[in-house]
């Protein structure tokens, strides 16, 4: 479709064609058409909820995007036009709409529950995260992360010394080896960089797991990111088919059948349901999410667990669960290791967000103090926490981990966070310990192998 319409800028030509190159029959008829305007979205989401604030409104958002759509990409719209009857929102409006679509957006859909039609505002926050990139107007913490995944091909732009090499070395200092560039094993293990940047620590868990459970894999000395934050926060269709299939080629180099996805909510989401559409063609690997690899490891009684003695509750990520389906296998894994289980309020397909996945966490980090929204929309995931009385709040993703440190430390919640790879090793090592068994988590079983 030609927009037709000699006065349109530069950068809003740009935003339009990305638009029209990502969207779908599903996205016209149902995501950008199908809003009636009864505003239930709202009553979903976390960030209006507790602003009371129509910008942050869900619909809101969505609305900007509709009246590009409706001016530019449909007929009648571009006809009203042509007559001078219609005018879509200018540049400006879309610059001012930034923090809308990053700061106050995690895209964690819940408010799509609230949809009597099935609209997604989350899509459409999708969409315009893609479109906004290709103009060229997007907040400048997004603009680095897409410039040090394109340069340095890790969006904190660390080398692999710094990323990567940091795993390896929290390894060593425990008597703990974590391979690399192994061939022929049956897993790529690949990591996100929001977990080797922030907690190398919580990987070398996952290992003494892996090893203990004599899972056959590897680390890639190429990978140093899964590009998580440019499919979720950048939203760059083009670098994110480039991530996906760097990776790809790289379990063919080295002769893996598949990956494994450590606990990273986003991670989850893109390999596990979304690699194929980015790619356009069947993601050609097998994925093994961690904590169902743990729990099926855990049932074949190859990692034994001692319970520890702790109240603990669950933080469902959006990503994970909402998104992905993954809600009872996190739990299973955590309820065998902890003595005393308690669930939030509501939770599953209904929990909160952290508020911080996908963008925000980026936009409001902990340094942040003063005006700090972030942490105003988190009081409805700090009263969820403080009502269990839990001692532990313990979820399976990164970026909720730091965020929930943030969050139970900002208001004074008494309750420590964990990941659930974290609590689950922790039950491990009791274990092997009682039986005088902890050499068994010190090095994989991979059997011969070469390395690369």
């Amino acid at each position: 479709m030609g927009m037709g319409v000699v006065e349109t800028t530069e950068r809003m030509r740009r935003f339009v064609e990305a638009l029209e190159n990502e969207l779908t029959v599903e996205d016209c008829e149902v995501h950008l058409e199908g809003c009636i305007g009864c505003g239930n979205c709202g009553h979903a989401c976390a960030w209006y909820l507790v602003t009371n604030d129509p910008k942050y409104h869900p619909k809101t958002r969505s609305d900007l995007v509709r009246k590009v759509y409706r001016r530019y990409l449909t007929t009648g719209g571009r006809l009203r036009a042509r007559l001078g009857l219609a005018s879509g929102p200018s540049d400006e409006e879309l610059e001012e709409a930034l923090s809308l679509f990053w700061n106050s957006c995690t895209m964690c859909g819940r408010c799509s529950l609230a949809c009597m039609h099935g609209v997604s505002n989350r899509r459409i926050t999708q969409l315009a995260r893609t479109a906004l990139t290709a103009a060229g107007m997007v907040p400048d913490t997004v603009g680095t992360i897409k410039k040090n995944a394109a340069r340095r091909k890790h969006s904190f732009g660390l080398s692999f010394n710094d990323s990567v090499g940091e795993i390896i070395r929290a390894g060593e200092e425990q008597g703990i080896t974590i391979p690399v560039d192994h061939v022929g094993v049956d897993y790529l293990w690949v990591c996100s960089a929001i977990i080797n940047a922030n907690i190398p620590a919580a990987v070398v868990d996952i290992a003494k797991m892996l090893n203990t459970a004599g899972v056959s894999y590897t680390l890639s000395s190429k990978i140093k990111d899964t590009g998580t934050e440019v499919q979720t926060v950048v939203v760059d269709p083009l670098l994110s088919k480039n991530f996906i299939e760097r990776l790809e080629k790289e379990a063919r180099r080295l002769n893996c059948k598949g990956i494994i996805v450590g606990e990273c909510g986003c991670d989850v989401r893109t390999f596990c349901v979304d690699a194929s559409r980015i790619l356009k063609r069947q993601f050609a690997l097998e994925v093994a999410y961690i904590d169902p690899l743990l729990l099926a490891e855990v049932e074949r009684g190859r990692i034994p667990l001692e319970k520890l003695d702790m109240k603990v509750t669950y933080h469902d990520p959006c990503w994970t669960g909402r998104q992905s389906g993954y809600f009872e296998e996190p739990r299973e894994l955590l309820k065998r290791c902890v003595t005393d289980f308690v669930e939030m309020t509501p939770n599953r397909a209904h929990n909160y967000c952290c508020n911080a996945g996908a963008g925000p966490w980026r936009m409001w980090g902990p340094s942040s103090n003063g005006g700090n929204l972030r942490r105003e929309v988190s009081v409805l995931k700090a009263r969820q926490i403080e009502q269990t009385h839990a001692d532990y709040v313990v979820t399976p993703c990164t970026t909720c981990y730091l965020s929930l440190v943030d969050i139970t430390s900002f208001y004074n919640l008494g309750t420590e966070a964990g990941m659930v790879a974290g609590i689950a090793c922790e039950a491990m090592e009791r274990a092997l310990k009682k039986a005088g068994e902890l050499h068994r988590m010190r090095a994989p079983a991979n059997g011969r192998v070469t390395v690369a």
